[in-house]
């Protein structure tokens, strides 16, 4: 893990364009469409609900589509959606990019199923390459013995 410093100016910039990013990911995830956004804040509301959890600071148990608004608006600084917000969102929609956006900075990305496929296959496409070569040097050793 590398360790962040106080002097080194690529990480604020990697900062300053954060939430706005997120933002974008948000509102791609969300679509354009009106009544697809007010089913959204149903979708919110029932999934913050069913986990007992809130998506704002507030009291209120649920939110609105003018609140849902305000977290995708790029231009509104005041309202930033909570990090729970931000999961119930990747839930609900299934699409993982405002995470994926959150963990940029970091030099970090979210790994789908596909990929951990991949990378599975990946490994074990490497281990039996390695598990040939050792075959291969010990069949060379046996050979070598025998003349």
């Amino acid at each position: 893990m590398r360790q962040l410093s106080l002097f080194d100016a690529s990480d604020a910039h990697s900062l300053a364009g954060l939430m706005s990013a997120v933002r974008a990911a948000m509102n791609a995830a969300a679509g354009s469409s009106e009544d697809g956004r007010k089913l959204l804040v149903d979708r919110l509301n029932s999934l913050a609900s069913s986990a007992n959890v809130r998506l704002t600071a507030g009291n209120a148990k649920s939110i609105s589509k003018d609140t849902l608004d305000k977290w995708l608006s790029p231009s509104d600084r005041d309202h930033p959606p909570s990090l729970m917000a931000v999961v119930v969102m990747c839930l609900a929609t299934g699409d993982a990019g405002a995470i994926r956006e959150m963990l940029r900075p970091l030099g970090l990305d979210v790994m789908t199923q596909e990929d951990r496929k991949l990378r599975d296959y990946g490994r074990a496409v490497i281990e039996e390459k390695s598990r040939a070569r050792a075959k291969r040097r010990l069949e060379e050793e046996l050979l070598e013995g025998v003349r």
